[in-house]
């Protein structure tokens, strides 16, 4: 069932002495509704007034809402009229009726404010039950506590949801439908690492009644100001990379298949000249890059392990035009 937001094309507004009313009458078959608005409010932001829902049936009054912060988006070249007014439908953000606890009846949301992340529209939601529509709490908090209303993937049958913080943290997160209760399956949350190289990952995923947590890093592919300067992939799919950045530094980063993270490092490094290889030492362990692949040099052993020659990319000897003030060369 799509979404259908309800400015629709049959909305007459009704002038009275005391307020504005318009009827909705083409959202669905079973169910008419009106807003009125007290005069004086008309122009206001937040307005003045009530909106309910009917039965078209029995003219039965199934939900009545009066508020003094009604937020009711019109089509400002549209002009309001006696008679019978066609409003675009994309204009409309006030009333949503939609089946969102997956029971094949449709609920409805109204717009409250704007009290979600960022000055975002909140919604107060209502599911219906046996011919009547009740507040949910727990939906409803869904719409404050994100990044606008949620999104509904009908065919999963979930619930989708956003939010941010400034321009470096995000969440998404996903919901099913148990006891007319939203329950949170996975959580994933992105952010930048303070390294300013690579995004961290926490995700979290619901196993039987708690959430097992799983943490990790990428590089990024797009979008930063990352340069690689020589790569290569391994038989198991493993990458290794050194890439340069804004700092004026040298950055290894050695991904698994996957792209996840298992070794960073940006501190010494050391190019030999004669040899073509570039060198640097974390704890015990001592880590040789060549043209062909990385030597491991541990205590007790050394590793060599050989790059798939068909991924090598970029040179290692382009080390030496740039200037980098965590590699010195011998």
């Amino acid at each position: 069932m799509k979404k259908r937001l309800l400015l629709l094309l049959g909305i007459l507004p009704v002038l009275a002495t005391a307020q504005l009313t318009y009827t909705i009458t083409d959202f669905s078959t079973t169910y008419n509704a009106t807003i009125e608005i007290e005069k004086g409010f008309e122009n206001h932001d937040f307005k003045k007034g009530s909106f309910s829902i009917f039965n078209t049936t029995t003219a039965k009054q199934v939900l009545f809402i009066a508020s003094d912060e009604l937020i009711i988006e019109t089509d400002d070249n549209t002009e309001e009229k006696t008679n019978a007014t066609s409003l675009p439908y994309g204009r409309q953000n006030f009333l949503i009726f939609q089946d969102f606890n997956f029971d094949g009846l449709e609920d409805v949301a109204y717009m409250d404010g704007r009290n979600s992340c960022y000055g975002g529209p909140s919604y107060q939601i209502y599911l219906q039950e046996h011919q009547t529509f009740v507040l949910s709490p727990e939906f409803t908090r869904l719409s404050y506590e994100y990044r606008g209303m949620f999104q509904i993937a009908e065919k999963t049958k979930t619930i989708h949801t956003t939010t941010k913080s400034g321009c470096c943290w995000h969440q998404f997160s996903e919901f099913k439908v148990q006891n007319n209760k939203p329950i949170a399956l996975k959580i994933s949350e992105e952010s930048m690492n303070p390294n300013g190289m690579l995004l961290d990952y926490v995700e979290k995923v619901r196993v039987n009644d708690q959430m097992v947590e799983t943490k990790y890093s990428v590089l990024p592919d797009s979008g930063f100001d990352i340069q690689t300067i020589f790569s290569f992939q391994f038989k198991n799919g493993k990458k290794m990379n050194l890439v340069h950045a804004f700092s004026n530094q040298l950055y290894y980063v050695f991904t698994d298949k996957e792209n996840k993270v298992e070794l960073f490092y940006d501190e010494d490094f050391i190019y030999h000249k004669d040899k073509n290889t570039l060198t640097f030492t974390r704890k015990n362990t001592s880590y040789q890059i060549s043209a062909t692949g990385i030597t491991v040099l541990t205590p007790s052993k050394n590793i060599p392990m050989n790059a798939d020659a068909e991924t090598i990319e970029g040179e290692l000897a382009s080390l030496l035009s740039l200037t980098l003030s965590n590699m010195h060369i011998e």
